[in-house]
This record gives C-alpha cells, structure tokens and sequence, in this order.
C-alpha cells in the first residue's frame, strides 16, 4: 500500500513538473478565420501618390526630338535639392505627436546630420494610448530644444507586440509629418 502512495505522487510530481515546463511556452492552435487584421492598411503604410500630369500632344516633326525644358538634370548637391524645396518646409521646427491608437507605441527620429549621407545620435519616446489626444505632446531632448529640419526620418512602431507601425516617414518628402507654418512645428497624427 505505501509503495502504491509513493508511486502516485511520484507521478503526480512528474505530471506537474511537465505542466510547469510546458507553462513556460504559448502555444496556439488557430485556422485565422476569426483573427482582426492588425496590419496596417495603405493609407496608413504608404504615402499618397502625387498626381500625373496631363500629356500635350506634339506634331510628328517635334515628337521625336526632346525639348531642353523636359530633360530631368540629376541633382548634383544637397543644396539644389534644397533650393527646388518650398521655402515653408526648409525650415526647422519642433515635432508634435498625437497618438490616436489604441496601441502604446515608440516613435524613433533619426536625424540628418551636417555632412552628405550622414545621421546624427537617434532618439526616441514612448506613448501611451491616447497620450497626446487632439493637441499632440511637443517633443524634446534631455540636452536642449528638438530642432526636426527636412530630411529627418521618423518611424513609429507598437510596442504591444501588435507588429503595429507607422512610417518611415522623411520629413518634407512625405505627407506625415505636416509642417504647420503658422505654428511653425512638423506635426505627427497616428490613427488607428
């Protein structure tokens, strides 16, 4: 009779120990069919596609050959590039976040550095759901003021294992973030 109680707990022990080990992992058996589409949709992912011009119809002599106004030149410097941008979005300002989501999320600025191809130290800030609202939190450094000039890239990603993001998104060259002139300041909305 006690060998038969040593027996059991033995294996009552064995039994737990195994649970306990296979606690340790999630695992899911799942067909996907009732699983929400946590991807972000194109509107969200890509930026908007500018619109095409309208072609002009040419004679048959003029066809072939290209007008010198309508041969795209490569840029050659930063500075050309900077100077075929509007003279509002040159400038440099602060960055305001508003995080509409429902997902606690972290945006990441890489800044543009002085020389060509180059990035300054990258920072980053943590949001919490809703943080922000409607007015957006202005973003800053420990050191001093934030200053997001064209260039800068941001990307914003959830930290909820959602596999949520937003971007990347360079500053001037994208739709978000907008520069607002009267404010003077790049402002960033992350919709659901």
């Amino acid at each position: 009779m006690k060998l038969k109680i040593y027996q059991i707990l033995i294996g009552l022990s064995i039994v737990l120990m195994i649970g306990m080990f296979l606690g340790r992992f999630e695992i899911t058996i799942s067909n996907g069919a009732n699983q929400p589409n946590d991807l972000p949709n194109a509107a969200t992912a890509l930026p908007p596609i500018p619109p095409v011009s309208p072609v002009t119809t040419a004679s048959a002599d003029t066809a072939n050959e290209p007008k010198p106004d309508s041969i795209a030149a490569p840029r050659e410097s930063e500075e050309e590039l900077l100077a075929s941008i509007p003279a509002n979005i040159k400038a440099a300002g602060i960055l305001r976040v508003s995080n509409r989501s429902e997902h606690p999320v972290r945006v990441a600025l890489l800044s543009k550095g002085k020389a060509e191809k180059s990035y300054g130290k990258p920072a980053h800030w943590d949001f919490a759901p809703g943080e922000g609202g409607d007015k957006g939190l202005m973003l800053s450094l420990p050191d001093g003021k934030l200053q997001v000039k064209w260039g800068d890239i941001v990307v914003v990603f959830a930290q909820d294992g959602s596999r949520r993001y937003w971007g990347p998104y360079v500053a001037g060259e994208t739709a978000s973030p907008a520069w607002n002139s009267t404010a003077e300041e790049w402002q960033l909305i992350l919709q659901p």
